[in-house]
């Protein structure tokens, strides 16, 4: 299958993943942000600091749970961090562990608008439940600059995930939307697969790919990006 990019870290294909994915070879980490099936938009939640039109349109696939539900019985034992589990803890194929991003990072910012952190499922059977904060909420946007999709999460807050999965050589976001996923793993020299079923998020995940340079000091010292 002929990929819509690629270059020496990430790879991007465009369509669904659900008809992709048997093309791909084996991963080391699925780490997404599906759709949660909540009907959610960028329009209706009012958020700020956006960027153009493409804000106002919904989010594909989340009107129902179903893709939630294909990507649970996808993944099996490869190690995967979801974002937003949650909306569907009856999905849940074990206990796993939880990693909460807190957006906040302290009582001064507790005002600031949008929920003060999330929540993603780790299918790890062992160790502790985690925390990242990253501060992040309405018009503070932690990587700077405007958003460019509704659910767009910070690459500073990939990246500390990514440094605990150290022995991840190649990372899988089958929901990659505007593209943060292969961002973060490019910037700490990993490889990466992005899947997007709409065509203007494959176009933005580009362009921030080849706006960003690799650190090779953070290669070297990934701990660095945190």
């Amino acid at each position: 299958m002929k990929p819509y990019y690629s270059d020496d870290y990430a790879t991007i294909y465009h369509g669904d993943c659900r008809e992709i994915l048997p093309y791909v070879g084996p991963v080391d980490l699925v780490l997404t942000d599906p759709p949660y099936g909540i009907n959610a938009d960028g329009y209706r939640a009012g958020l700020p600091n956006t960027k153009g039109l493409v804000m106002v349109s919904p989010i594909a696939g989340d009107g129902d749970t179903s893709l939630a539900e294909w990507l649970f019985s996808w993944i099996g034992d490869t190690p995967a961090v979801i974002w937003g589990s949650q909306n569907w803890p009856h999905l849940l194929p074990h206990k796993g562990r939880w990693c909460c991003w807190d957006k906040r990072c302290g009582e001064k910012a507790d005002k600031m608008l949008g929920s003060a952190f999330e929540l993603a499922w780790e299918n790890r059977k062992s160790g502790f439940n985690t925390m990242v904060r990253v501060l992040h909420g309405g018009v503070v946007n932690a990587d700077g600059g405007k958003r460019v999709h509704p659910t767009q999460k910070p690459v500073k807050l990939f990246s500390a995930i990514l440094v605990r999965y150290e022995g991840a050589g190649t990372i899988l976001d089958p929901f990659v939307g505007s593209g943060t996923t292969l961002v973060a793993a490019k910037n700490l020299g990993r490889k990466s697969i992005g899947i997007e079923i709409e065509e203007r998020y494959c176009e933005i995940a580009v362009e921030r790919l080849s706006q960003e340079v690799l650190d090779l000091a953070t290669v070297a010292h990934p701990a660095a990006r945190v």
